[in-house]
C-alpha cells in the first residue's frame, strides 16, 4: 500500500468509527435533557446540564492537553471511548431499575463531555499528523459537514427513539457505538509522538509549565493585536445572553407550546438546517467584503430569532422555528467568521496559543450564564429571558457596527506583534 493511499485508509478507518460514536452522543444529549425537561421542569436543571457540559471543555481538557502530546493517541481515543460507554452502561442500569435522579443525570452529561471533549482533541490534533498539509482543508470541510449531519440527525433519532423504545434501552445502543469506535482504532496505526516511558511525570511537569508560559505569550499577543481583545470580549458578552437560550430551549418547547419530544426534534433540526444555509451565504463569492460586519449580522439574525421565541404565543410554534432556524443561520455565519478573523490575524507559530486564549476568553462568560439564567427564568418567566436576550443582542450587535475600534482587527498591521519570548 503506497503511502498516499495508507493515509486514506487509516484517516477513512479512523473517522468511520468516530462518527458512529458522535451521532450516538448527539442523540444520547437530546435524550437526557429531554428526560431533565419533563422529569423537572426547571430552568435552573436545564441552565446547571449546559454548565457541567461546558465545564471541561473550559477548564478540564486544557489541564490535561500534554498527556495528548506525549501518550499513545490510539490508546487516549480507546480510553475515551470507554469511558462513554462505562457511563451510559451504568446510567443505563438505573434506568432500567428506575433509580434515576436529575442529580445523577448531570454527573453523567458531565463525565461524558469531559471523555467527549478528550475524544475530539486527540482527534484534531491526530489529524494535523496522519493527513498530509496539502489535504488538510479538505478534510476540515468534510469534518464539518459531518458534524452538521450529526447535529441535524441527532435530535430526530432521539426523538424517534423516545417514542418506540425505552431510555436504558437507547443507552445500551450508545455502549454498542462506543465500542463500536474503537473496533477501527485497532486496525490503523497513528503517527509516532515523543515517548515518556521512563520519564513522564517530570516531561509532563515540564510540558505542563511550558503550556502555561505559551498561554501568558498567547495572552499578550491577544492584547497587543488592535481590535481582537476588544472583539473576543463582545463575542464573550453575546454568549452570556444566548447560550441561556439554547439551554433553556427544551423547556420552552415543553411548557409554552405544549410539545413533545418530536417538537423539540423539529426545533432542533431547524436549527441545523439553518446553519447550514449560514455556511452557504458565506460560501458566495463577496457575499461579505468585512469579517466583523458579517460575524455581526450573523449575530443580529441570532438575536432576531430569539426575541422571535419569546414574543410567539403557544399557538405559533412555526414562528419559533422560523426563528430558531434564523438562530442557526446567524451562529453559523458568526463563528465562521470569528474563527476566520483569528486565523488571518495571528502568526502560524502563534496560531495555538492564540487560539487556547480566544477559546477561554469567549467561553468563560458560559458557566456564568448558566449560574444567573436558570434564576431569573424561574422568577421572571422564561419568556423574559428571550425577549430580554434578543433585545440586548439586537442593541449590542447594532451598537457594535458603528464602533470604529471593533475594525482595528480588518487591518494588516497585527501580524508584525511579537510576543514577550520575540523581544
Amino acid at each position: 500500500m503506497t503511502d498516499n493511499k495508507k493515509w486514506y485508509f487509516n484517516f477513512g478507518f479512523l473517522w468511520t468509527g468516530q462518527m458512529l460514536s458522535l451521532l450516538s452522543t448527539s442523540i444520547i444529549q437530546f435524550v437526557l435533557l429531554w428526560w431533565l425537561t419533563e422529569k423537572t421542569q426547571s430552568a435552573i436543571y436545564l441552565s446547571a446540564a449546559t454548565f457541567v457540559l461546558y465545564i471541561p471543555i473550559i477548564f478540564i481538557v486544557p489541564l490535561i492537553s500534554p498527556l495528548i502530546d506525549h501518550c499513545s493517541r490510539k490508546k487516549i481515543l480507546i480510553a475515551a471511548n470507554f469511558g462513554i460507554g462505562a457511563v451510559s452502561a451504568l446510567l443505563g442500569i438505573s434506568f432500567g431499575f428506575e433509580k434515576v435522579s436529575p442529580i445523577m443525570v448531570l454527573g453523567a452529561i458531565f463525565l461524558r463531555s469531559t471523555f467527549n471533549s478528550i475524544r475530539w482533541s486527540t482527534l484534531e490534533a491526530s489529524a494535523a499528523q496522519m493527513v498530509p498539509e496539502s489535504h488538510l482543508t479538505q478534510i476540515n470541510a468534510v469534518d464539518y459537514i459531518l458534524r452538521g449531519i450529526t447535529g441535524i440527525a441527532g435530535p430526530f433519532l432521539g426523538a424517534v427513539l423516545l417514542r418506540t423504545t425505552t431510555i436504558n434501552s437507547i443507552l445500551n445502543v450508545d455502549l454498542i457505538a462506543a465500542a463500536g469506535g474503537s473496533i477501527p482504532l485497532l486496525l490503523i496505526s497513528f503517527p509516532k509522538v515523543n515517548s515518556i516511558a521512563t520519564h513522564f511525570s517530570v516531561n509532563l511537569v515540564k510540558q505542563i509549565g511550558r503550556s502555561l508560559s505559551d498561554l501568558k505569550s498567547g495572552f499578550y499577543y491577544v492584547r497587543r493585536t488592535p481590535g481582537l481583545f476588544m472583539f473576543l470580549m463582545y463575542v464573550s458578552i453575546t454568549n452570556l445572553m444566548l447560550m441561556p437560550a439554547e439551554s433553556l430551549l427544551p423547556l420552552v418547547v415543553s411548557t409554552k407550546f405544549h410539545g413533545t419530544e418530536i417538537s423539540m426534534s423539529t426545533i432542533g433540526i431547524a436549527f441545523g438546517i439553518g446553519s447550514v444555509l449560514g455556511g452557504i451565504i458565506l460560501s458566495i463569492r463577496h457575499g461579505f467584503r468585512s469579517r466583523i460586519k458579517a460575524s455581526l449580522t450573523g449575530d443580529l439574525l441570532y438575536g432576531f430569532g430569539i426575541f422571535l421565541i419569546g414574543v410567539a404565543s403557544e399557538k405559533q410554534f412555526s414562528l419559533a422555528v422560523f426563528g430558531w432556524a434564523l438562530a442557526g443561520i446567524g451562529e453559523s455565519m458568526s463563528l465562521a467568521n470569528v474563527n476566520a478573523l483569528i486565523q488571518a490575524h495571528t502568526r502560524p507559530e502563534m496560531q495555538g496559543r492564540v487560539f487556547s486564549i480566544s477559546t477561554s476568553l469567549i467561553n468563560i462568560s458560559i458557566p456564568v450564564a448558566m449560574v444567573i439564567s436558570g434564576p431569573i427564568a424561574e422568577i421572571f418567566g422564561i419568556q423574559f429571558w428571550y425577549i430580554f436576550s434578543g433585545v440586548g443582542i439586537l442593541l449590542l450587535a447594532g451598537g457594535m457596527m458603528f464602533v470604529p475600534a471593533m475594525f482595528r482587527l480588518e487591518k494588516p498591521s497585527p501580524a508584525k506583534i511579537l510576543d514577550p519570548s520575540y523581544e
